[in-house]
Protein backbone atom coordinates (compact mmCIF):
# COMPACT_ATOMS: atom_id res chain seq x y z
CA UNK A 1 0.00 0.00 0.00
CA UNK A 2 0.96 3.51 -0.83
CA UNK A 3 1.27 6.28 1.41
CA UNK A 4 -1.22 8.12 -0.72
CA UNK A 5 -3.46 4.84 -0.04
CA UNK A 6 -2.68 4.58 3.27
CA UNK A 7 -3.75 8.21 4.00
CA UNK A 8 -6.61 8.21 2.08
CA UNK A 9 -8.07 5.08 4.12
CA UNK A 10 -8.96 8.24 6.96
CA UNK A 11 -12.14 9.48 7.38
CA UNK A 12 -11.39 12.83 8.78
CA UNK A 13 -13.03 12.79 11.76
CA UNK A 14 -10.59 14.35 13.82
CA UNK A 15 -10.81 12.15 17.03
CA UNK A 16 -7.12 11.98 17.11
CA UNK A 17 -6.57 15.11 17.63
CA UNK A 18 -7.75 15.51 20.84
CA UNK A 19 -6.06 15.17 24.17
CA UNK A 20 -6.01 12.08 26.06
CA UNK A 21 -5.78 11.48 30.07
CA UNK A 22 -5.29 8.36 30.96
CA UNK A 23 -7.14 7.24 34.23
CA UNK A 24 -5.35 4.83 36.66
CA UNK A 25 -6.93 1.92 35.62
CA UNK A 26 -5.46 2.24 32.05
CA UNK A 27 -8.92 3.81 30.71
CA UNK A 28 -8.52 6.49 27.79
CA UNK A 29 -10.51 9.90 28.59
CA UNK A 30 -10.53 11.78 25.01
CA UNK A 31 -10.80 15.38 26.18
CA UNK A 32 -12.50 18.71 24.22
CA UNK A 33 -9.45 19.84 24.12
CA UNK A 34 -8.09 19.74 20.39
CA UNK A 35 -4.23 20.22 19.21
CA UNK A 36 -3.35 23.23 18.71
CA UNK A 37 -2.91 23.30 14.84
CA UNK A 38 -6.71 20.89 14.12
CA UNK A 39 -8.97 23.38 12.29
CA UNK A 40 -12.00 22.08 14.62
CA UNK A 41 -14.78 23.10 12.09
CA UNK A 42 -13.65 20.72 9.29
CA UNK A 43 -11.43 18.61 11.28
CA UNK A 44 -8.37 19.06 9.36
CA UNK A 45 -4.61 19.82 10.55
CA UNK A 46 -3.27 23.05 9.88
CA UNK A 47 0.36 21.80 9.58
CA UNK A 48 0.20 18.06 8.15
CA UNK A 49 2.83 17.89 6.35
CA UNK A 50 5.12 19.03 9.05
CA UNK A 51 3.27 18.40 12.19
CA UNK A 52 5.61 15.36 13.30
CA UNK A 53 8.56 17.65 13.14
CA UNK A 54 6.33 21.19 15.20
CA UNK A 55 4.31 18.95 17.30
CA UNK A 56 6.36 16.40 19.73
CA UNK A 57 2.73 14.57 20.77
CA UNK A 58 1.66 13.79 17.70
CA UNK A 59 1.99 10.46 16.26
CA UNK A 60 2.18 9.50 12.66
CA UNK A 61 -0.48 6.25 12.47
CA UNK A 62 1.20 3.13 10.27
CA UNK A 63 0.17 -0.17 9.60
CA UNK A 64 2.48 -1.17 12.14
CA UNK A 65 1.22 0.40 15.30
CA UNK A 66 -2.25 0.81 14.81
CA UNK A 67 -2.59 -2.31 16.94
CA UNK A 68 -0.99 -0.84 19.70
CA UNK A 69 -2.15 2.29 20.05
CA UNK A 70 -5.61 2.02 22.30
CA UNK A 71 -6.41 5.39 22.13
CA UNK A 72 -7.82 5.14 18.61
CA UNK A 73 -11.45 5.44 19.18
CA UNK A 74 -13.19 2.06 17.81
CA UNK A 75 -15.20 3.97 14.62
CA UNK A 76 -11.41 5.09 13.37
CA UNK A 77 -11.07 3.76 9.54
CA UNK A 78 -7.88 2.38 10.60
CA UNK A 79 -9.46 0.40 13.34
CA UNK A 80 -11.52 -1.01 11.18
CA UNK A 81 -9.15 -2.03 8.27
CA UNK A 82 -7.32 -3.52 11.09
CA UNK A 83 -10.43 -5.32 12.09
CA UNK A 84 -11.03 -6.53 8.51
CA UNK A 85 -7.25 -7.78 7.95
CA UNK A 86 -7.52 -10.09 11.56
CA UNK A 87 -11.01 -11.48 10.01
CA UNK A 88 -9.41 -12.65 7.19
Amino acid sequence: MTDEQWESICHGCGACCFEKKIDRQGNVHTTAVPCRFLDIHDRTCRMYSQRLLIEEDCIQLTPQNISKLSWLPETCAYRALQRDNIQT
